[in-house]
């Protein structure tokens, strides 16, 4: 199994979203969040006193998803949130030794 972490643009966070469930995907998660540094769109970034550099906004997405599937996955992220200009976002692909799932205790892909 993988974890893909996608950062994305807010603007691209619907299209990448619906692109990812007709490609399949059973879940995800969406997190808004800032990032800091060389991901930083020039045109969106702001000041901030908490950090003393520029920060934008940005998306997470995380999933987990059988090894099958991770191209296809990737590919749909780099499709639909792809624009050309810095600030276009990372992805981020994990290795993931289990899943357990709460209500079922089932382990593995019948987890997911």
């Amino acid at each position: 199994m993988k974890e893909i972490k996608a950062y994305i643009r807010p603007d691209m966070a619907d299209r990448v979203i619906s692109s990812l469930e007709l490609a399949g995907i059973k879940g995800m998660t969406i997190i808004d969040v800032s990032t800091i540094g060389g991901w930083v769109d020039p045109e969106r970034s702001q000041m901030s006193i908490d950090y003393c550099e520029k920060y934008c906004s940005s998306v997470k997405i995380e999933l987990v998803c059988s090894d099958e599937e991770l191209e296809k996955f990737v590919t749909v992220i780099l499709e639909n949130a792809h624009t050309g200009r810095k600030g276009d976002g990372k992805i981020f692909v994990s290795d993931i030794t289990d899943a357990i799932s709460i209500r079922t205790k089932q382990h593995g892909a019948e987890a997911l």
